[in-house]
Parts: C-alpha cells; structure tokens; sequence
C-alpha cells in the first residue's frame, strides 16, 4: 500500500517554511551577536546566500528522485548502500535532536523557571499527542502544521514591521568589534536556522505533482525564510544594545519587550511558543517516513515499512519514533547550546554529502527533471569545502567542542550494528563478507550460545547410526559437523564462507576425522534422496527465502530420513526475521514440505532458541 498523494503548493509552502526555519530564528539571532556583535548581520547575508544554494541542490536531487527517504534516496543513487544507510541514520538521529531541542526550548520560552518533572511530563504529553496525530493521518497532519506555519510568519512579521520604526543606527557602531574569523563563527552557529530541507523532502511521496511543485517550493521557501532571517536580525540589533540582546534566553521575547513595553512580553511568549511547537511537529510528522524509506529498502526491520489500511501511515515507524523522540527528549532537557553544537556538525556532514551528490548524479541521471540547479559542477563543492571550514573554525575556537563532535560520531557509529544484523538477514553477499571478516571472532562469540548441551541436543534428535550419510548446511566452523562425524559415516559440511570452511577443514584435520567433506555452498548441488540426515544450525536466520531453501535440503533427504534444526529468534531485544518471531510463524514455515516435525523454544542468555527436528514423510 502506498502513501496518500495529499498535500498541495500552498500548504507545502507553509510546511517548509516551518520545518526550515526552525528554533533558529528565535534563539540564534542572540548567538551570532554574542560571537560577533552587529557584524553578526553580515553572518546572516553570507549564511541566507549559501543557504539558497543549497536549496537549489536539494531541488535538483528531488526533482531527479521524488522519493520519501530524501538524503538516504540521494547518497544510495550516488555512492550505494552502506553510505546512504550511513547518512540516512546520521539523518535520524538528527531529527531526533532537533526535536528534543524544540520541544525543551518551546517550553522554557513559555514556562521559564519550572522544575525538571514539569519539563519531563509536558515535554511528553506534546510528543505522544503530536505523533498521535500524525498517526491519524497526512491530512490531520499538513493541516496543523499550516497553522502553525501561519502563526510562525505572522509572528515574525509582528516583530519586523513595528521595530522598522524604532531601529536605532547608533547601536551598529562599532560595528566590527572582533576578528574576521568570529564572522564565520557566527555563521556556523546560525546555520541551524536554515536547517530543515530534508525534513521536506521525506514527504515527496505524499505530495501532489512533486516534480514540479517541490523543488521550486523548496527555493522560494529558503529565499523567503533568508529575508526575513535578516530582518529580523537588523531589528534586533537596532532596538536594542547587542551586548544586552546576546545575553537573553529568548531573545525575541526581549525584543517585543522593547517595542511594544514589558507587559506584552508574556502574550509574545505564547505567541511564539505556537510556532517552535509547531516546528517540532513538523519534525514528528516527517522523520517517521525516513524511517519508512529505509525498511522498504530493507535496511532496517521490516514493519517500520508497513503501511496502516486506514490511516496509510508508517505506524510503526511512527510509533518507534514516538518512543526514541521521548529518551532523547528526556536525556536533553538540558543547555539548549549543547543540544545545538551536537546537532550542527552532524548536519554540516550531511549537507556536504548532498552537495557531492549533486555533483555525480547531475552527471549520470538520464530521466526527466522538473528542476535544473543553475549552479555548475564546481560551486557544490566550494559550498561543502566552505561548510568543512565552518566546522574546522568550531572545533578549533570553542572549548569542548571536539569532545561534542566526538559524541556526535559515537552516536552515528551505534547504526552500524543494526545495520549488520538487518543485512545478516537477507543479504547473501554481505552474509559472506561478514562471516569471513569476522570468522575469528565470531567462533568465540558463538560458542557462548552454542555450547556442549545444545550441540549434544542438536546431533541425539537425528537418531544417527553408524552407517549414515549427513548434510551439515551452513557447517560454519565445524562444531556440529565434527559432532556428527562421530557417530555417522560421512559428514557433507556446507558453508557460504571460505574462512569459515578453512577453520573447520583444520579443525578435522587436527580431531583426524577424514569422513568429513566440506563444500562451498556456491558450488554445491546435490541430487534427490543424497542423505540419512540433515543437520542445521544458526543458519534459518541468514536466509532471505527460507522456504525455498527448506524445500531444496529436504529434496536430498532421503525418505524416512531426519533432520535437526537450531535457529535463534530476538535476541537482546532486537527482533528476529518474521518467521522466526514464534512457534506458530515457526510450524507455517515447515509446513506443506513434506516433513513431520516438532518445536522447541527455550529462552536464556537474553535469547529465544528454537529447536525443530523430524523425519521426511
């Protein structure tokens, strides 16, 4: 079932407005005046023109790749998989930081001075009640997110037009008060107010004519959210003193302080909290389809992909959202400057590989474009090189701020993992890749789940005698195969991996069991009725058809003949494939093979074992 093609120019208009401009606007305008002074508007100007480059860029990319995953659809046509999964998570786990920064900096705007359990519990009734919405539906969804893009802009212009009058010149002089290099300081830091172009294009799958009408939204929306970025600015610096504006926790509420007296300060912080709210909303509506994207390719788990029949929304996705969006709210509730200099440079990486994908895919796409960047080969990368000098330019001015880049790999580096347990599902080649890197190390790990017991359980159900022939399929390295050998005639040990089969031929040599044959799997092929028995361990798990594979060992069993199967299901809370979630996805699988069997499932060492063993019919 697809997405529902909802969402028209207008109201994708708003949504980009709100998803780009972010928290930003309303808290950055203080921090490049604290890096910079009044200089700090030549921040701005360089920042909005980078800014609607690299608009352009994203216009191009999902005009060639109208695709809900944005960033994770453009790094996989332009470098491959590992990359794209690479960027895609790095992409996640933004959005999951930029929404623990808007949820927390929402309601320190609008309920300053309150304790830790008020921040905790509002912070996830607005995260449950928000998601619940978007799991309702696009429609719901597009529907708030255009008021609060409407509220958004008309708060900002409340600000702009009223303090045109009162902007007081003598408040830019001096104007430059610190070295050129804090310009660009500033620049890195009010880079986040641009930041939300991605959050956009994951909804291209829900989005009316989105060849045409998203990439010149995504334009005009950057070029709009530029000038009013710099209004803003100049406002800000001309009513009031930059050293007193810099110091300010909400700083526009300040402002309107200054414009309109201090008794309007508090409706200007409700009217204000609408907007960031809404930015997070918009956050929570969209990073969910990155979610989606990634499953429906198949590298992450399999029901994140799976769309509602009613509400034709990733629920799942959605859901599991919910549930991390709430930890690292939770953990965030902290320095809104901590939770912004762990976001940037992530984000910094990120763009600088869109801006490389523009580069190769302009190259090699052939199909049609509704949108063609103006800009050539060479300015994409000297935006990405001017973006990896912000980034040196932070590291290298600000303390702590390398330990906060460091924590920010840390966590892209815990993607890894669950990209190799989803690909260890159903990748063939990356299942042999993985075993021949690793097959040192994963002979000593497997031993710990694998031990004497469940071997002994495994070999006694095959009932062997002194004359049978065995297939041990996916013999790894050799534990069961030399088991079996012990008591058979001769062992067929079969296996995907060469370091794998290396391990076990040595093993037999030094045990002196020369009734064992080992066999590359890409190179065996058995006739029908080969085999007394079939042996099989840790394998199931690894297969992206199991049936087919069930069927094809069962045809070289002969009749009558037994078999034995170990295969292990969630583990450390991570699930398993489909078929092997219970007993019952379990018994479906061997079922109309031929074969009568039985079931077993234990659990320990934080792990579900299931045994099946029979006999052929």
């Amino acid at each position: 079932m697809k997405l529902k093609r909802s969402i028209g120019k207008f109201t994708l208009l708003l949504l980009a407005i709100n998803a780009i401009l972010g928290t930003g606007i309303f808290f950055l305008p203080a921090i490049g005046a604290a890096y910079a002074g009044p200089a700090s508007l030549i921040s701005w100007a360089v920042m909005g023109a980078i800014a609607i480059l690299i608009s352009m860029c994203f216009a191009e990319l999902v005009s060639m790749y109208p695709k809900a995953g944005g960033v994770y659809e453009y790094v996989k046509r332009a470098f491959g998989e590992k990359w794209s999964f690479i960027m895609g998570w790095t992409a996640w786990i933004i959005a999951n930081i930029t929404i623990a920064m808007l949820v927390v900096g929402s309601l320190y705007y609008l309920f300053p001075l309150q304790g830790m359990n008020f921040y905790i519990i509002a912070s996830l009734f607005i995260i449950i009640l928000f998601n619940y919405i978007n799991y309702r539906g696009i429609d719901w969804s597009s529907r708030l997110l255009l008021i609060f893009g409407i509220v958004t802009a008309l708060s900002l212009l409340f600000i702009i037009f009223p303090g045109m009058l009162k902007v007081d010149y003598s408040n830019f002089h001096p104007f430059f008060l610190f070295p050129a290099s804090s310009i660009f300081l500033a620049i890195y830091f009010i880079s986040e107010t641009f930041f939300g172009w991605e959050t956009t294009t994951y909804l291209a799958e829900e989005i009316k004519d989105v060849r045409k009408t998203l990439p010149k939204i995504l334009v005009i929306a950057t070029s709009i959210i530029a000038v009013i970025s710099i209004l803003i600015v100049f406002v800000s610096l001309g009513v009031a003193d930059w050293k007193e504006f810099s110091a300010q926790q909400a700083p526009l509420v300040f402002i309107a302080s200054k414009i309109f007296g201090s008794d309007f300060a508090p409706l200007f912080a409700i009217i204000v909290f609408i907007p960031l709210i809404g930015t997070a909303a918009g956050w929570m509506v969209s990073s969910p389809r990155l979610l989606y994207a990634m499953s429906r390719d198949r590298v992450l788990i399999k029901s994140l992909g799976e769309v509602h029949k009613k509400y034709r929304t990733p629920h799942n996705a959605i859901i599991f959202q919910t549930i991390v969006s709430s930890l690292v709210t939770i953990i965030g509730l902290g320095s809104y400057m901590i939770l912004i200099s762990l976001l940037i440079p992530l984000v910094v990486i990120v763009y600088s590989v869109v801006l490389l994908c523009v580069v190769k895919l302009s190259r090699t796409y052939r199909g049609k474009r509704g949108y063609t960047s103006p800009m050539n080969d060479k300015l994409p990368l000297l935006v990405a090189a001017f973006n990896i000098l912000l980034l040196s330019i932070w590291i290298e001015t600000v303390p702590g701020a390398a330990d906060i880049f460091l924590l920010g790999l840390i966590l892209v580096l815990m993607g890894f993992p669950l990209y190799a347990i989803i690909k260890l599902q159903h990748d063939k080649k990356f299942v042999e890749g993985f075993f021949n890197d690793a097959s040192f190390f994963w002979e000593k790990l497997f031993s710990v789940w694998y031990g004497k017991r469940e071997v002994n359980l495994v070999v006694s159900r095959l009932g062997l005698k002194k004359g049978s022939v065995v297939l041990d399929f996916g013999c790894g390295s050799g534990t069961t195969a030399l088991a079996v050998a012990r008591k058979a005639k001769r062992v067929v040990a079969v296996d995907l991996s060469q370091k794998q089969l290396e391990k076990a031929l040595d093993k037999a040599k030094k045990s002196k069991m020369p009734n064992v044959v080992f066999v590359k799997e890409d190179s065996a092929d058995f006739p029908k009725n080969s085999f007394d028995a079939v042996v099989c361990v840790g394998v199931l798990e690894y297969l992206d058809k199991p049936k087919a594979s069930l069927r094809k060992m069962f045809k070289t069993l002969k009749k009558g003949g037994s078999f034995s199967f170990l295969s292990f299901g969630r583990s450390f809370g991570l699930p398993a494939n489909d078929f092997l979630e219970n007993e019952q996805k379990i018994s479906h699988l061997f079922s109309g093979l031929g074969v009568s069997f039985s079931i077993r499932k234990e659990k320990k060492k934080f792990t579900e074992y299931y045994y099946v063993w029979g006999r052929k019919k």
